[in-house]
């Protein structure tokens, strides 16, 4: 069972994260636990511990559960493996920090960061919450058909982490897992060699997986016309990727759902 998280606002990003894991929930046996952090208004009481600053958290909740709920109504029917979602009062970070840190999730889902250019992918990922996060994560900038996944194998070591991912993921499911990689991937002689190895295990390990054509030499991603109709891209990357770094760059070109698996 993928326990899975999805961090929800009132917002359509929120709207495709949680469309798209219940899409997601029916190709794999899935539990997806949506969650609503409201962060405190300009107007909440900042101080004191009283009667009165309790009452205006639980109004807080209460509000937000309401927004929530008529939210996810439209899914509930159709996604009976979605649970009730929570409502938290307090800061989005540090709230969904205490969860992750508490509970062991197998998948983190929510909206791609806005706008998605990058500057702001890198502050995003080397934010404290996505510098601890030990799942694979989710960004979505749009919903999409889940016909197939393409995974995207750059150095050996990232690939080591995408097959752990995706294995743990899709192990038993009929999705079509397709692994493409550069021509001369750095970090290998023959990253093609790498992959063929990963969709070996991958297929040991009970998933639909084959080989993908190659991109570009030394190219920071696939070619577009490799994803442009993939239902999800998965990736690896580093924690630590620097601001300047051409993955992120070419990160900013992608529509499709992003698989990332912080190494």
């Amino acid at each position: 069972m993928v326990k899975t998280l999805v961090a929800i606002e009132v917002d359509l990003a929120s709207s495709f994260a949680i469309r798209y894991a219940c899409r997601l929930g029916h190709l794999i046996q899935m539990e997806i636990h949506p969650i609503y952090v409201k962060f405190p208004s300009p107007e909440a009481p900042m101080t004191g511990v009283g009667w009165a600053r309790h009452t205006w958290e639980r109004e807080v909740v209460r509000s937000g559960q309401a927004e929530i709920q008529e939210m996810l109504a439209s899914e509930r029917e159709s996604c009976p493996v979605l649970q009730e979602p929570r409502v938290i009062y307090g800061d989005r970070e540090i709230e969904l920090l205490n969860v992750v840190e508490k509970e062991p999730f197998d998948l983190y889902i929510e909206g791609a960061p806005y706008p998605f250019n990058q500057a702001t992918i890198y502050r995003r990922l080397h934010a404290r919450f996505y510098q601890r996060l030990a799942c694979p994560l989710i960004w979505l900038r749009s919903v999409r058909k889940i016909n197939r996944v393409t995974a995207w194998c750059v150095d050996p070591m990232g690939t080591r982490a995408l097959v752990e991912a995706l294995t743990h993921l899709f192990a038993g499911s009929s999705l079509p897992v397709q692994l493409t990689c550069p021509k001369n991937g750095h970090g290998s002689r023959d990253m093609q060699a790498v992959t063929q190895k990963a969709v070996a295990d991958l297929e040991a390990q009970g998933c639909q997986a084959s080989l993908g054509e190659t991109g570009a030499p030394g190219s920071s991603g696939p070619r577009p016309e490799l994803v442009k109709d993939a239902g999800l891209l998965a990736l690896a990357l580093e924690r630590g990727v620097r601001k300047d770094a051409p993955e992120l760059q070419w990160l900013t070109q992608v529509t499709a759902p992003l698989l990332l698996v912080l190494v």
